[in-house]
């Protein structure tokens, strides 16, 4: 995703989600939950991460976003929530 739109998130909040997706914490659905202020909300397969592949699916059938790394994630207005 090329969108370079500027953060609404704290610069705490934008930490704790590169922390989170390199940590990749156990989550009794497998996924790791994201939220973006005009998106709405969307997950990470845990399966995914694992395997280097940073795609979040909208959870109301959105479409899917696919990220080179969490940098491009966090500038294009994602966040952990």
């Amino acid at each position: 995703m090329t969108n370079h739109a500027t953060s609404p998130w704290s610069d705490s909040l934008r930490q704790q989600t590169r922390d989170a997706i390199e940590e990749m914490p156990i989550t009794p659905d497998g996924r790791l939950h994201f939220k973006h202020a005009t998106r709405g909300y969307a997950f990470a397969a845990l399966e995914d991460l694992f395997n280097s592949r940073l795609l979040l699916r909208s959870k109301t059938g959105g479409g899917d976003w696919l990220f080179e790394d969490v940098e491009a994630l966090l500038e294009a207005g994602w966040a952990v929530d």
